[in-house]
């Protein structure tokens, strides 16, 4: 018996059960290896996948994992979230701390893959027998155990935990495949599309866990991506440190991530204090050599050297300018406007851009 129907397969995989089976047997021929140079001098590998794959994960995202919600102390890979947002907790703190997790996309494995996956209701809905877990006899949920007793259970259960359970039954399995297309060598990669959001769903239990303590002891907690920050308005570095850095430590431990002790800083307000680049000291602001090296930058693109300057040079300082404005909204749209103005005049192009 299937718990899916293979149409109900195809809408959540995009494609059908044979074109996804072919790209996952052959998925090695399907993955780009990208090298790119790290500000300290080491190299960030980046897997892209082929179309084909990319088309498959993306389904995915939409269909499957787009309905999980991340934490309120999430701000990475969040719809109207993201570094300004996560910025904004910490403004005008007495004191920062700040630790990284050591190697983040690739110590997400599939069993942690395995422990979020189930409890998502909104796709039991396509199973067959969607009724009988409505009435309480099968439940989405962690049911794994020692004996293997599986009686009135889940068959996608059955066939992520019971070795060849569909090699001996012939059920096709939704949850095995989803697994095979998110992960690589048996873990999520920086470069699949669905990795930023796996990542959010298997830390949404350290993020109510480290959130809960944090209101507790009055100090404010947020993350992006693999990056933890902590502040308070009310105690001191020291304190603060003694307060979370064991505790942080411990319980990323706990989630089998380990942190990057040379990343972990914690800082006054007697010194800049910055959260993913931007300075939290006193307001949301860039520091001012970054604003400086940008605008000379600008100048050269736009007055010194205005007929070297070419479309791909424009749209980079487009893209700095429109960060600034995410942070500085008058000082990133005085460039804007220079950069805006200076390619309707060069490129005599259409430009629209909302400023």
């Amino acid at each position: 018996m299937q718990g899916y129907s293979n149409f109900n397969l195809q809408t959540i995989l995009g494609k059908s059960i044979d074109e996804v089976d072919n790209v996952l047997l052959y998925k090695e021929s399907h993955i780009n290896r990208i090298e790119i140079p790290k500000r300290d001098g080491s190299l960030r590998h980046i897997l892209a996948p082929s179309p084909e794959l990319k088309f498959i994960q993306k389904s995915i995202y939409w269909r499957f994992f787009k309905r999980y919600k991340a934490n309120e102390a999430a701000h990475g890979f969040v719809a109207k979230r993201g570094i300004c947002t996560n910025a904004d907790s910490h403004v005008g703190a007495n004191c920062i701390g700040k630790i990284d997790i050591k190697n983040f996309f690739d110590s997400i494995s599939e069993e942690h893959l395995k422990n979020c996956i189930f409890g998502n209701k909104h796709i039991c809905r396509y199973c067959k027998n969607y009724e009988r877990m409505m009435d309480g006899r099968c439940h989405p949920s962690l049911y794994y155990n020692k004996i293997k007793d599986f009686e009135f259970k889940c068959e996608e259960i059955k066939a992520v935990y019971i070795p060849e359970y569909c090699q001996k039954t012939g059920y096709q399995s939704l949850f095995n495949r989803i697994i095979d297309s998110c992960t690589y060598t048996g873990c999520t990669a920086q470069g699949f599309p669905t990795s930023p959001v796996i990542a959010n769903i298997v830390m949404r239990g350290f993020d109510i866990t480290m959130s809960k303590y944090c209101k507790e002891n009055n100090i404010q907690y947020t993350r992006y991506a693999d990056d933890l920050t902590f502040s308070s308005k009310e105690i001191d570095k020291e304190i603060l440190q003694k307060k979370i850095q064991k505790k942080a430590y411990n319980l990323l431990r706990a989630y089998k991530f380990t942190a990057n002790y040379k990343k972990t800083k914690w800082k006054s307000n007697k010194s800049r204090m910055k959260v993913c680049g931007i300075v939290v000291n006193v307001k949301k602001s860039l520091q001012k050599s970054e604003v400086k090296l940008f605008r000379a930058k600008v100048h050269h693109a736009i007055v010194k050297h205005a007929d070297k300057t070419t479309r791909k040079h424009l749209r980079e300082l487009k893209g700095w300018a429109s960060y600034l404005m995410s942070v500085d909204h008058n000082k990133g749209k005085k460039y804007m406007t220079q950069l805006l103005d200076f390619e309707k005049l060069k490129f005599s192009g259409p430009v629209s851009v909302t400023i």
